[in-house]
């Protein structure tokens, strides 16, 4: 499906671009209705356009459909009533069961990747003077790693975490965003910060996040406070505070971005700091065990090599990407080494030799941010500073697919980049963020722009999202208590 490119630059979007519209947030207004009832099914597009099909699939097995009927396609938050009938038009009474809601959007996008023109464009907290046809969020928000959901089964499904690295007396943390980049609770992008991880007179600079692949309701945060000191934190997604559990290891300063996995009966956090440094650490309760001490698996011959992003694919591969070499300013690369090195790792062990992915960037680019990866498996890198190494244009490549298992090239500025946007107002930033939602559709973050965009990939989509196991309901007697008065 994101197999052809087309290179975005910089004119402004003259007519309405579509992402890749997709349903989140889906909800209903009772869990146990009578046989014949109805209740109201509430649910999130994240771009407006389309059609919308709703059926109500048994839980058991979603391919047996009991009720088809049309939703609206609004974008943002919709609520369509359901009678409780197989066409929602006085038809035939779903039977008694156990259900669930399924919603698909279908629409026509893009001959390529696009910057999406949204609600969240047109001038939201955008000052005057600034071109609002950017994805852009002016009110001090330094956006850096994004965090995104892609299993419809949890209740985070349908939320969009951004990381921020702000400047003392500002308190940093996560923004919560919707799939349309509006703020999750309306607010002004200052009243809806999440998982405050310090104070001001102790400023956090979030940077790295990710999920507990054991309890996903809470997420590990990898960050610096105002004198570099180092600090990892963890808490629910959706709360406002997170609980330091460094335990006071000094080897991770710096710390710029992390991921944990299980591991047998237990769980590590792999943690990149400085030069060419991922740290294993034993968070097997939740906080970085002393004992054993954590320890950094990188052996490379540049030991200069600036460590940023590090992330998991679905088979528990590492990918790593480093910035730059900070001896010569040569490029940035993204390398890969598989699940069987990364469990068995020791000190010193993962090295360019026995790295299964080893992908350069082209002359000329530096600070190489981040990585994404999407349901396909399609892997994605930002890279901030591009053309002729001023940092006026930032790029998006494609790296390649999980499914091969060797991958050595030199990416192409032609070939390998998806998508190519301007550096506005600081072209000697780095930090940026990137993330792919369950559409395949983009999101970057812009540190030193205070920039946020979206891009949609191109086809014709048909995305169908389950309501989580958690919005299951029952169609059925509904159990009433007969009061009885007694005199």
């Amino acid at each position: 499906m994101k197999k052809v490119f087309l290179l975005v630059m910089f004119s402004l979007l003259t007519a309405v671009v579509f992402a890749v519209p997709y349903a989140s947030q889906i909800t209903v207004s009772v869990t146990q209705v009578a046989s014949g009832a109805g209740l109201d099914i509430t649910y999130f597009v994240n771009e407006a356009g389309g059609t919308v099909t709703i059926e109500i699939v048994e839980e058991a097995t979603p391919s047996n459909v009991a009720a088809t009927f049309a939703g609206t396609a609004t974008l943002g938050s919709n609520t369509v009533s359901w009678d409780g009938t197989n066409n929602n038009a006085g038809g035939t009474a779903v039977a008694n069961g156990n259900y669930r809601v399924e919603i698909t959007v279908n629409a026509t996008n893009a001959a390529g990747w696009a910057e999406i023109h949204s609600n969240s464009s047109l001038g939201n907290f955008v000052p005057s003077g600034i071109a609002t046809e950017k994805q852009t969020l002016w009110d001090g928000f330094s956006g850096m790693e994004w965090l995104i959901d892609l299993d419809p089964d949890r209740d985070s499904f349908g939320y969009i975490l951004c990381s921020s690295s702000f400047s003392a007396p500002r308190i940093d943390g996560h923004v919560v965003f919707n799939p349309d980049l509006s703020t999750y609770d309306g607010g002004d992008g200052q009243s809806t910060w999440m998982n405050f991880p310090g104070t001001p007179s102790n400023n956090q600079g979030v940077w790295g996040n990710c999920f507990d692949p054991e309890d996903p309701n809470y997420v590990w945060v990898a960050g610096q406070d105002d004198v570099i000191v180092v600090s990892i934190m963890r808490g629910k997604w959706n709360a406002t505070t997170l609980t330091d559990v460094t335990n006071t290891q000094a080897d991770l300063l710096y710390a710029r971005d992390i991921v944990v996995a299980i591991e047998g009966s237990n769980k590590y956090a792999y943690v990149t700091a400085s030069n060419a440094q991922i740290w294993k650490c034993d968070v097997t309760n939740d906080i970085i065990a002393a004992s054993p001490a954590p320890f950094n698996i990188l052996g490379l011959s540049d030991t200069a090599r600036y460590s940023k992003g590090v992330e998991f694919d679905s088979n528990l591969n590492l990918y790593w990407a480093s910035r730059r070499n900070n001896t010569d300013g040569t490029g940035g690369a993204i390398y890969r080494w598989d699940a069987s090195l990364v469990q068995a790792a020791t000190a010193g062990s993962l090295t360019e030799a026995n790295a299964s992915w080893d992908v350069q960037f082209p002359t000329g680019t530096l600070d190489v941010e981040g990585v994404a990866i999407d349901r396909d498996g399609d892997v994605y890198a930002a890279c901030a500073t591009e053309s002729a190494g001023d940092g006026s244009v930032r790029g998006i490549y494609l790296i390649g697919n999980v499914s091969s298992a060797t991958n050595v090239k030199t990416l192409s500025t032609s070939t390998d980049r998806v998508v190519a946007y301007p550096s506005e107002f600081d072209p000697s930033g780095f930090g940026q963020g990137i993330g792919v939602d369950y559409a395949g559709n983009l999101y970057i973050s812009d540190r030193g722009d205070e920039q946020v965009r979206a891009y949609g990939p191109q086809g014709t989509t048909s995305i169908d999202v389950l309501a989580p196991t958690s919005q299951t309901f029952f169609i059925g007697l509904v159990s009433a208590r007969n009061w009885i008065l007694y005199e």
